[in-house]
């Protein structure tokens, strides 16, 4: 099987569940500051911003995905806004999509109406989870994290007060 070329090309794509080739955006090897295409393919490559209907990335990066279906491979992203994500062994700061799935990922918030956990750890989760949900605080946790901020501040505060009442004025 040959390899693909460096750099950006248009080429026809078979989506997996679909008969029909898409024409699409391929990106191989290549740094880009933006794509935008109906379909986007990725591997190996680096992009700013990422706009698609449906993008499909493979040990890829972007900063800025906005995407009506997302499919992240051993890839990275800042923020993902999509309909539909799916992070497989990938990382991501911030998600936002209707339906995420989320295989061996990390993610550091995940707003989703519906989000599938499988082996991966995201420390916000804001939506409905299933599947392996670990979160990071539970409500425990998150009390008794607020309480002890709460006497810590509370203590520095008095500190402050007591050195700062000393000084002439």
């Amino acid at each position: 099987m040959d390899e693909p070329e460096n750099g950006i090309r248009e080429t026809v794509y078979k989506q997996p569940a679909g008969k029909t080739p898409t024409p699409a955006t391929e990106v191989t090897k290549t740094r880009v500051g933006a794509v935008e295409a109906q379909t986007v393919i990725m591997n190996r490559s680096a992009a700013g911003t990422v706009k698609a209907e449906r993008l499909s990335m493979e040990q890829a990066a972007a900063q800025t995905i906005d995407a009506r279906s997302a499919q992240l491979d051993r890839s990275a992203a800042q923020t993902v806004t999509s309909e539909r994500a799916v992070l497989q062994r990938s990382q991501a700061l911030h998600v936002g999509a209707a339906d995420v799935r989320m295989v061996r990922s990390q993610g550091v918030l995940v707003r989703a109406d519906r989000a599938h956990l499988e082996g991966s750890r995201v420390l916000v989760l804001a939506g409905t989870a299933e599947g392996e949900v670990r979160p990071a605080f539970d409500l425990p946790a998150a009390l008794g994290f607020g309480a002890a901020l709460g006497v810590a501040l509370a203590l520095v505060g008095a500190l402050l007060r007591r050195i700062g009442g000393g000084r002439s004025r």
